[in-house]
């Protein structure tokens, strides 16, 4: 077992030590060699390379982005005609009226009987009173109600009149 060495000692011998070492060759060459062979950085050798990478790849994440953002952001309108439920209400009741009307074959109404057009003449009054009265109160439940009522009621009279009748024996 070694004993131990005091720090008297230590520092002596370390003072004892060359101050210098060379190397028992010329290191030189090898290292002129190795710098002019070493390869270059990558941001070096290709700076305009990987410049235009890094671009492309911001470009098109900002790109995924913004057509993202605008596919799913909620359209803005700048109508009241969208936002009000009695107009939706008044358009889909055309549309199924003329929908109804063109599989009939487009029957003229004037051909009609004096009560029938009395009836329908009555019900489109009252679908016009109706409709009059939401602009004061668009959302009055009972208006809306009874806005769609007479639309149906309208829509089965046609519905009954033009319908080709079945005969009973």
């Amino acid at each position: 077992m070694k004993k131990p060495i005091s720090e008297a000692t230590l520092d002596e011998q370390v003072e004892q030590l060359p101050k210098e070492m060379s190397p028992k060759r010329d290191l030189w060459q090898g290292i002129e060699k190795a710098i002019a062979v070493s390869p270059r950085l990558p941001n070096e050798t290709y700076p305009q390379k990987t410049k235009r990478v890094h671009l492309a790849w911001a470009a098109s994440v900002v790109a995924a982005v913004l057509l993202t953002w605008f596919s799913f952001s909620p359209q803005m309108t700048t109508s009241h005609e969208n936002l009000d439920l009695a107009s939706v209400m008044q358009k889909n009741f055309e549309q199924q009226k003329t929908l109804m009307l063109t599989s009939f074959g487009q029957p003229e109404l004037t051909q009609l009987s004096p009560e029938m057009q009395q009836q329908l003449l009555e019900l489109s009054s009252a679908r016009a009173a109706i409709s009059k009265a939401l602009e004061n109160d668009p959302n009055n439940s009972e208006l809306l109600n009874l806005l769609r009522w007479t639309q149906k009621q309208e829509l089965e009279l046609l519905n009954q009149l033009y319908s080709p009748q079945w005969q009973t024996i």
